[in-house]
């Protein structure tokens, strides 16, 4: 391998490595914004970082110098999100609650289909715990309406989601009103903070009143995801569901 080529392997490398840090945008770090300019604008630095990461077992979703480069995976890549990541205690019951639950944040973010073809720097609404619990609250109280009348084809997961949803009680009974993970609030919660701790959202405010705002790199996974049966299904039925 030529010098050359030596130092440009060595540059996709370590966008990958900028890349595999989802929290981190190009604003973060000088060497970042430098790589994402590069791979945007050289195609050989491109098809070589393409390559490299499809190696890893990844793909390369999206490249912009404000959401630096989203990565989703392949089907067998060492990289690719497994059960046990997500919560490791969690019953199958649960896991079919927060796929609802992950849905009714991306409809939130994206009521309309054409929120997500916006450029990253418009930004989706801001999302609390409290108008999440309501939001879904009442999704479900539609999904559940929609199903009874024959509105919608049914979907079993979607079904066992919007009954055990609409089986919990909303909010705690603690005093410091954070509930637990047995409450609506508190499996919403789980999902606001799992979403931020891999770089799709950012918290913001004080502990006692947080608000969660997408960052680009969730418009760009939920765009690619979108076409997903339940997701359809969520959209459909989240425009009659107070949304503010």
């Amino acid at each position: 391998m030529s010098e050359s080529a030596g130092d440009m392997a060595e540059r996709c490398g370590r966008l990958m490595r900028f890349a595999l840090r989802p929290r981190l945008s190009p604003a973060d770090d000088v060497e970042y914004l430098q790589l994402v300019r590069e791979f945007l604008s050289d195609a050989d630095f491109q098809d070589v970082t393409n390559a490299f990461a499809l190696g890893l077992g990844l793909r390369i979703l999206n490249a912009s110098t404000q959401s630096g480069l989203a990565l989703g995976t392949t089907m067998e890549s060492p990289f690719q999100l497994q059960r046990e990541d997500y919560h490791s205690r969690m019953s199958a019951s649960d896991r079919i609650v927060q796929g609802l639950v992950h849905l009714a944040i991306a409809a939130w973010c994206f009521p309309r289909a054409e929120d997500l073809r916006e450029a990253d720097d418009v930004l989706p609404a801001r999302m609390a715990v409290d108008q999440l619990v309501e939001y879904l609250h009442t999704l479900c109280e539609d999904l559940k309406t929609r199903e009874e009348r024959g509105a919608a084809e049914s979907i079993a997961e979607v079904r066992i989601a919007w009954q055990h949803i609409l089986a919990l009680g909303k909010y705690s009974d603690s005093a410091d009103g954070r509930g637990s993970f047995a409450t609506l609030a508190g499996k919403v919660r789980y999902a606001l903070n799992f979403l931020t701790d891999h770089g799709f959202l950012k918290r913001e405010g004080p502990d006692t009143r947080p608000t969660w705002l997408a960052r680009p790199t969730f418009r760009i996974h939920v765009r690619e995801f979108a076409g997903h049966e339940a997701f359809t299904m969520v959209m459909r039925a989240a425009p009659e569901a107070p949304h503010g």
